[in-house]
């Protein structure tokens, strides 16, 4: 009840900037010394899977989980103009669980870059590199690096200010791709909008609605044909003195289908996702 109360609290209190008055958003403003630690979780629960094939239905449950804990630390530009920082990769797991007919298929993926730190550069015009030291062979991190890529290229804000009310879209590649990576190349719609100005002792608090909506489809060489979609509710909260994106928090649906050699596979997958981030010391 305490729980309750403190968040309607927070609902009524958290609208003070005069009628009119305008915020805009910036790049990080990390302190000298400071990195960003990125602590991301995607799960499921409830997950339902059903395959059709030959006249015959089966029905079963699935589940899976991604996590991820990653610092970066951006450096002073090189003397070219080039921009450079370090990636450190504590976690990137992923679980997964199907039940169907009474098996249970279970796997546990590490990523080969778990524990490793690592070098980016972007030079001028182009897309962030990042700087591997050779023990893995890239192609066995090719999704991983492809996510860690998506990340950087984020473009959330727009370069207006904005008052309360008002809306903006943006492209959430990397959202969709932390929920399903099968739909990296999938038409997506996301839509922001500013909700309130939240006061706190620890300064003022950007409080962003999101909605996201994405759907595609695939036909391959071999026959299989592949469709899926999202759609995703929640928020954003911006620390406006940081401009970090402290936290992130969102719920919905997938729903994927795939057809081969006569079979039909449908996946439906409720999923909530959250991400924290922080400043820390290096």
């Amino acid at each position: 009840m305490t729980r309750i109360v403190f968040i309607l609290c927070i609902s009524v209190l958290g609208i003070c900037l005069p009628a009119g008055a305008q915020i805009r958003f910036g790049p990080v403003l990390a302190g000298a010394g400071q990195s960003v630690r990125l602590v991301s979780e995607t799960t499921t629960q409830g997950g339902t899977i059903k395959v059709d094939k030959g006249g015959r239905t089966s029905n079963g449950t699935l589940k899976y989980s991604r996590e991820r804990d990653l610092t970066w630390t951006f450096r002073d530009p090189a003397q070219d103009g080039s921009l450079r920082g370090m990636v450190k990769v504590a976690k990137l797991n992923a679980y997964n669980s199907v039940t169907l007919d009474g098996k249970t298929e279970k796997s546990d993926d590490s990523s080969p870059l778990n524990g490793k730190m690592f070098g980016m550069r972007k030079a001028v015009k182009t897309d962030w590199k990042f700087e591997l030291d050779g023990s893995i062979p890239e192609r066995q991190v090719e999704n991983e690096i492809a996510e860690l890529s998506l990340y950087l290229k984020r473009k959330w804000y727009p370069q207006r200010s904005v008052k309360i009310g008002d809306s903006w879209e943006f492209d959430p590649a990397w959202i969709r791709m932390l929920i399903e990576r099968n739909l990296k190349d999938a038409k997506t719609i996301g839509t922001m909008s500013l909700r309130q100005i939240h006061h706190s002792a620890k300064g003022d608090s950007a409080i962003i609605s999101v909605v996201v909506r994405s759907s595609g489809g695939d036909f391959r060489a071999d026959g299989t044909e592949s469709s899926a979609q999202i759609e995703l509710s929640g928020q954003i909260v911006v620390n406006l003195k940081t401009m970090l994106d402290e936290s992130l928090d969102l719920k919905g649906v997938v729903i994927s289908r795939t057809s081969k050699a006569g079979e039909t596979k449908t996946v439906t997958l409720p999923v909530t996702l959250k991400v924290t981030k922080t400043l820390i010391n290096s």
